[in-house]
Order: C-alpha cells, then structure tokens, then sequence
C-alpha cells in the first residue's frame, strides 16, 4: 500500500499493539442536563457499546430495485439523533428514545418506492439548525401539471420550528436521496438528480444550478464535486458557492467523496487522490483505487478499502491539514485489517470477522477488542448501527 503526498515526504509507522489499551485522558466525564436529571455518562471518544438499544423505526430506508438497502438517514449532535423520516425531520433523545419533536414537510412522501430513499441531515456548524432535504412528486391539480421537486427543510434544534423552507424545481420524472452538500451565511447547497443548486436562505430561491455536477463538499466558499462530461468520463470541479463561476478543475478524475471539511477524494486512473476542496491542489495519492475517506471531527483523516482479499485491504492515517501520515496498516502485514465502519475523534470503529474492535486512530495499535457493537454515527453518548442507537459503556 502507497501514499504519496504532494508536499511532505512520509515514513510509515507500524501499528502493533495491546487490547483493550485506554489513551490517557479519556476518562468517562458527566454530562448535567439543565432539567436537573441524573447525570449522563459521557466518552470521549467512547470504545465500548451495550444494549438495550434505542430504535429509530423511520430511520429505515426502503429497498432499492437492486435489494440493497441504503445507509440509514440518521446524523447524531450531542445526545440527539436527528432522523431524515419519509414525512419529515424527527428529533429523538438518545438516552431515553423519546421523540423531542418532528416537523413535517409540505409535500407528501410516496410511501416506500425507491424516490423515498433519503440522505442523513446536516446539522449547522453551530449546533442550531438542522437541514434535510427530500425528492418530491407532486400531483398536478386543475390546469397546473405534475410537478417534480426537492424539498429543502431548515430546522431550530432546540424548537423543532421550521426556520425556512424551499421548493426547488427539478427536470427529472423522479428525485432519489437528494442532500443537503453544505451551509454558509448566505447559500445552502443542495445536489440531486445529477444536478447542484445553491439556494438562498433568505428566499428560497435557487440562485444558481449546474446539470451534471454532483457536490460533495463546501469549505471557504467553494463548492466542490464531479462533473460528468460524457458517457464514463468525467472530472474534478471547484465553483464559487456564491456565483457559480468555476475556480479550479481536475481532468478525468472521477468518483468524488467529502474525506475532511477541506479536502475529497476521487479515483485517477488506478489512484485514489486526495485534493484539498478550496484549490484544487493534489495533497495526497493512494495507490488503488476503492479507497474510502474520512474525517474523526477534529484532526485526522483516515483512508481505507476492504477488498475480498487480503492484499486489497488497508489503512492509512494522515493529518488534515499538514497530510502528514501518521501510520498505515496495509494488507499482509501480519495483522487483520479490520473493514472500518466509523472514525470518530481520535477512535476507529470497525470489525474483524464479526468481532466489533475499536483501533486508536492516532497510533493503529488495538484500543478495544469486544467493543461491543461497530457504528458508523458517533457521538460521546454512544453510536448508530443500522436504525439503532447503542449507548457508551466505556
């Protein structure tokens, strides 16, 4: 396995180590709510997990033609998991199961087809508000036709009160899982159907769009994605989030994921690349392609595929903002490379065989070998795995 960076040069670190090995510092703290109730244990990250499990029923995505059921909508913020429901936004305590408050949408769902496959919510960067978005169609009444759309929904967390909404118009005979790309002062973005809109949350409106451009990305005012540009080709596009107008570009590569707030990746010939989002710049090459990024919420970046073999399995672990690597773990080093499901400030969640374990995302060595349950959502209260909720034991 290779990583090749654009401005540091690396040397890999092993990633041997103890079970069950707690970082220093990571004690379990107690959290007060302002209700007076009992305290709350809290970890940070946690590494253990255990039942009963709290259940999100209208987290659960319907079946797709092909049998296989997507992620399930939900995005968890300090004790709460907000759900992307067929009908609208929900908010549920994760401590108790108890619904905080739902706000639905306008426009009805069509119950269980494949246009009701929906996105996880994006909460804003400042805890207030919770965004979602939703493919719509909607039946013409008189003279006016049919209509398709993406229903865009702005929530206070703390209220459940609509903060604002928007209906976007879409060319297309059906919207699946559109999302909801990033927010910014004065633009929300929102891809669906092979097409980008920045909308003004202010009115409502679209202020621009652009067809065959799927974002993935918004940092420091720049919207960053893939553009199709013919029949299995495509490329790496940067656009001002504000006008549209086009800031950078990476011929053929193709396959855009968000891997940090600044930085995607996507696959170049028989690379995988890491480019930072706001220039375009290449900050890193992985060798293969496959490889899926992503970001603990702090510092790091953590890189992996998990192939049927064991020569096609690996992870690697860089600094976000340096890519300063901090250690590998490749595929025939003499130890199992877990397939990871979540990272999460400093902890990566995973499972060798059926085994839950968790690593320690800053040096690769075995933090906890029975974690208990592998979730891809994180918080300090616990972790999603399918539509459910496990609560932190340690």
């Amino acid at each position: 396995m290779g990583l090749t960076l654009a401005t540091t040069a690396l040397a890999a670190c092993g990633g041997g180590g103890s079970s069950d090995a707690q970082a220093p510092g990571k004690s379990p703290e107690q959290s007060q709510a302002a209700s007076g109730k009992p305290s709350r244990p809290v970890f940070d990250p946690p590494v253990r997990f255990e039942g009963p499990a709290v259940e999100f029923p209208d987290a659960k995505q319907p079946s797709t033609a092909s049998g296989d059921a997507t992620r399930p909508a939900v995005t968890l913020a300090d004790g709460v998991a907000y759900v992307t429901a067929e009908e609208g936004l929900e908010a549920i305590d994760t401590e108790t199961g108890d619904p905080r408050w739902e706000a639905t949408t306008k426009h009805p769902a069509e119950k269980g087809g494949f246009g009701s496959n929906r996105t996880a919510p994006l909460v804003s960067a400042d805890g207030k508000t919770v965004h979602a978005a939703w493919g719509r169609n909607v039946k013409g009444e008189g003279t006016t036709p049919d209509r398709v759309l993406i229903e865009v929904l702005a929530v206070e967390t703390a209220t459940g009160k609509t903060a604002w909404s928007a209906e976007v118009a879409v060319d297309a005979t059906s919207v699946s899982a559109p999302r909801i790309i990033g927010v910014d002062a004065t633009t929300v973005l929102v891809t669906g159907a092979g097409t980008t809109y920045a909308v003004d949350p202010s009115t409502g409106t679209v202020r621009w769009k652009k067809s065959k451009f799927s974002a993935v990305t918004l940092a420091d005012g720049v919207v960053a994605g893939g553009e199709s540009t013919g029949f299995g080709e495509g490329r790496l596009l940067g656009l001002a989030a504000a006008t549209g107008e086009q800031r950078w570009t990476v011929a053929e590569a193709q396959e855009p994921a968000g891997a940090a707030p600044r930085l995607l990746s996507a696959t170049l010939k028989d690379k995988t690349l890491v480019v930072d989002a706001v220039t375009g710049k290449q900050r890193a090459a992985l060798d293969g392609r496959g490889w899926r990024c992503r970001h603990d919420g702090q510092s790091l970046v953590l890189c992996s595929k998990y192939g049927y073999g064991e020569a096609d399995r690996g992870i690697t672990v860089f600094d976000a903002s340096s890519v300063q690597q901090r250690w590998t773990l490749p595929g025939g080093s003499g130890r199992k490379v877990p397939k990871v499901s979540g990272f999460w400030h400093g902890a990566v969640y995973g499972e060798v065989g059926d085994e839950p374990i968790v690593l320690d995302g800053t040096t690769g060595q075995d933090r906890q070998t029975s974690a208990g349950a592998a979730p891809y959502e994180i918080d300090r209260y616990g972790g999603v795995v399918g539509s459910k909720f496990y609560r932190a034991a340690g």
